[in-house]
C-alpha cells in the first residue's frame, strides 16, 4: 500500500486467586463435613475497576512543520497521527491489518472485480456545518490526490483506483485498474470537503475530534459530540510545538506533556509503576539483509539458508535494540491477520548452519576456521556486507555482530559503512545499493499493509536491489494481490510466506518496535499499532482521583 520510505484485566485480584485455590486444593476435608474456615477474618475482595467517565486532556507533541489545515501533505506518521483524529477515510485498516468500515458503511463488487460499490453512512457529518459526507467530496479528494501526483503521502491511490464516480443515488463507484480484495487498502486516505483544504485554515473533517485552536505553536482539539460512533472520553487533546523527539521526551519528564511516542530504544529507563507507563507498538519497518544475485556463492540456497541460521537474532534484538524488535523470517508483520506463523523456521543453530554450508561445498578442510570450496585453501569464502552510517547507530551496531557471527562459523567479512541521510536519494549508501555494490547488505523496508511484495520479488520490481528471479513465487505474490475474498488473500499470504522462507530472495530478520510513553493517568490503551497509534483514542478515559 505505501511506498517504500525509510519513515516510525487488570489482573484478578490475589483475595480471589486465594478463594480459588482454598475451593480446589487437597486440603482432606470431605464433602459432609462443616467448612473450617478461621471466623472473624475476612478475605480481601478485588476493587472494580474505575468506570470511564468524559473530561480530561491528553498534551501529546505536534508534528515537525505540519499543516493541520491539509491532511494530504503528510509527510510523517506522527502527522498521521494526528490528522487520524480529524479526518476518516473511506475505509479503515485495525490493529490486525484487516479493512473494516469507516465513512462507508457497507460495499458490493461487480462480477468483475473491479467495480466496487461504496454506500456512504448518512451519521458521517462535517465538525462545522453538521452536512453530510457525500461521494462527491471523495471523489474530490480523490482527484486533488491524482493532480499532486508524487508530492503526496497518498500517491500510491493512483496505482491501485483507476477512476471514482458519484453515482445518481448517494452511492460512490470506484474502478480499481485490476481485481482483487487488495486494491480497498488503497481507500484509507482522509477525506477533506470539496477536496481541498478549508479557505479558513483551520481543518474541518467528520472524525472523533475537530479543531479548536490552532496556531504555530499548539494544535488543541476537542470532542466531536456528533461523532457517528461512541463519543470519546477525553474532552480535550492538544498537540504543542517540539523541535524533536529528544525535546518531547524532555517535556514529558518535566510535566510538560502526557503521552509521547518514540522510536527510542533507551524509553524503557521511563517506566514507573503507577507514574509511567511505556507501550511497545509493532511498526511496518522490516530490517532485512539484502541478496546480491551476482554474486554465484550467494545463489546456492543452502548458502542462503545457512546464513540465516547463523544469524542470532535474539542475542541482536536483546543487546542492540533493548528488545524494541521481534523476530520473523518472513516480509509479513507478525502481528498481522496475514501473518503465517509455520513459516518461522530460522532459529539460531550453527550446527545445521555448517551442514548447509557443507552441502554447498564448504568445509573447513585445512583447519583454520574458515570455510573452503573443495578444499582449496584460496577459495576461502568472503563476503561484502553493506551498512549506513548515519545518526542512528543500531543498523551498524547490528551488522557489527552479524559480521562477528558469520565470521564465528568460517566466513570472511568485510564490513562496509557508506553515508546516508534519510530522504537523500543521493547518498552514498543508496548509490552503493543501486549499483549492487556489496554481497549483503543491511536495509529497512517500510512494508505496506496490504501484504503487496511485488515490487521485492519481481525480476523487475523498483526495491528488488539484489537482482532476484524466480517466476513461481512473482506469482506468488501475485495471488495475494488478486485474490476475491479474505479466505482466499489469507491462503494466498501463506503460500507465498512458504514458499519465501524456503527460497529466501533476502533474509527478514526482525521488525521494528516503537514505543509510547504516556501517564498512568490515561487508561483504556490496552493496545496500539503503527502507523495509526492513535485508532482506538475514542476509548482512552483518565483516571479520576
Amino acid at each position: 500500500m505505501k511506498k517504500n520510505l525509510l519513515f516510525k484485566k487488570r489482573v484478578l485480584a490475589w483475595g480471589l486467586s486465594i478463594l480459588l485455590a482454598l475451593g480446589t486444593c487437597g486440603c482432606g476435608v470431605s464433602a459432609d463435613e462443616p467448612s473450617q474456615t478461621t471466623p472473624g477474618i475476612a478475605l480481601p475482595t478485588a476493587t472494580p475497576a474505575p468506570l470511564p467517565m468524559p473530561g480530561g486532556e491528553i498534551r501529546m507533541p505536534m508534528p515537525v512543520n505540519a499543516d493541520v489545515s491539509d491532511p494530504l501533505s503528510v509527510t510523517s506518521e506522527e502527522m498521521l497521527a494526528l490528522f487520524s483524529i480529524i479526518y476518516e477515510g473511506l475505509l479503515a485498516i485495525d490493529d490486525s491489518g484487516r479493512i473494516i468500515p469507516a465513512l462507508a458503511e457497507n460495499w458490493t463488487v461487480d462480477e468483475t472485480g473491479r467495480i466496487w460499490t461504496f454506500r456512504l453512512r448518512t451519521a458521517a457529518r462535517w465538525h462545522d456545518t453538521g452536512e453530510a459526507v457525500t461521494a462527491a467530496d471523495v471523489v474530490a479528494t480523490y482527484q486533488r490526490i491524482v493532480s499532486l501526483a508524487e508530492n503526496t503521502y497518498y500517491s500510491f491511490v493512483t496505482e491501485r483506483v483507476e477512476n471514482m464516480a458519484a453515482a445518481s443515488d448517494g452511492t460512490l463507484l470506484v474502478t480499481m485498474r485490476k481485481a482483487g480484495l487488495a486494491s480497498l487498502y488503497a481507500l484509507t486516505f482522509p477525506v477533506m470537503r470539496g477536496g481541498a483544504p478549508e479557505a479558513s485554515g483551520r481543518p474541518v473533517g467528520t472524525g472523533p475530534y475537530q479543531a479548536q485552536t490552532v496556531t504555530d505553536e499548539l494544535v488543541q482539539l476537542v470532542v466531536n459530540p456528533n461523532w457517528w460512533k461512541q463519543t470519546p472520553y477525553i474532552e480535550t487533546i492538544s498537540f504543542y510545538a517540539k523541535d524533536s523527539n529528544d525535546i518531547a521526551l524532555a517535556s514529558y519528564e518535566a510535566g510538560q506533556l502526557d503521552f509521547v511516542p518514540t522510536s527510542s530504544l533507551s524509553v524503557g529507563r521511563y517506566r514507573e509503576e503507577g507514574v509511567t507507563n511505556v507501550l511497545d507498538v509493532m511498526t511496518q519497518t522490516a530490517e532485512v539483509m539484502l541478496i546480491n544475485y551476482s554474486n554465484d556463492i550467494l545463489k546456492d540456497v543452502n548458502v542462503r539458508m545457512a546464513l540465516a541460521y547463523a544469524i542470532d537474532r535474539g542475542h541482536i534484538i536483546t543487546n542492540v535494540y533493548m528488545n524494541r524488535a521481534q523476530a520473523c523470517d518472513v516480509p509479513v508483520a507478525p502481528d498481522s491477520w496475514l501473518y503465517e506463523s509455520k513459516s518461522k523456521l530460522y532459529d539460531y543453530n550453527t550446527t545445521v548452519a555448517y551442514a548447509l554450508l557443507a552441502n554447498a561445498g564448504w568445509s573447513d578442510i585445512d583447519g583454520d576456521g574458515y570455510l573452503e570450496r573443495n578444499g582449496q585453501h584460496y577459495s576461502e569464502m568472503t563476503l561484502r556486507l553493506l551498512v549506513n552510517d548515519s545518526t542512528d547507530t543500531a543498523r551498524k551496531s547490528a551488522a557489527e555482530m552479524i559480521a562477528q557471527q558469520l565470521e564465528e562459523i568460517g566466513i570472511h567479512v568485510e564490513l562496509i559503512t557508506a553515508g546516508y541521510v534519510l530522504g537523500d536519494d543521493a547518498s552514498e549508501y543508496v548509490a552503493k545499493i543501486q549499483t549492487k555494490e556489496f554481497d549483503l547488505a543491511l536495509i529497512g523496508f517500510n512494508l505496506g499493509r496490504d501484504c503487496d511484495l511485488t515490487q521485492y520479488i519481481a525480476q523487475n520490481g523498483q526495491n528488488n536491489y539484489g537482482g532476484y528471479s524466480n517466476a513461481a513465487l512473482e506469482q506468488l505474490a501475485q495471488n495475494i494481490l488478486t485474490a476475491e475474498d479474505e479466505t482466499t488473500l489469507r491462503t494466498a499470504a501463506s503460500e507465498f510466506q512458504m514458499r519465501f522462507a524456503q527460497e529466501l530472495p533476502f533474509i527478514t530478520l526482525y521488525f521494528r518496535l516503537n514505543s509510547i510513553l504516556y501517564s498512568a493517568d490515561i487508561q483504556g490503551i490496552t493496545s496500539a499499532r503503527e502507523p495509526d497509534i492513535l485508532r482506538s483514542v475514542d476509548q482512552w478515559y483518565m483516571l479520576w482521583e
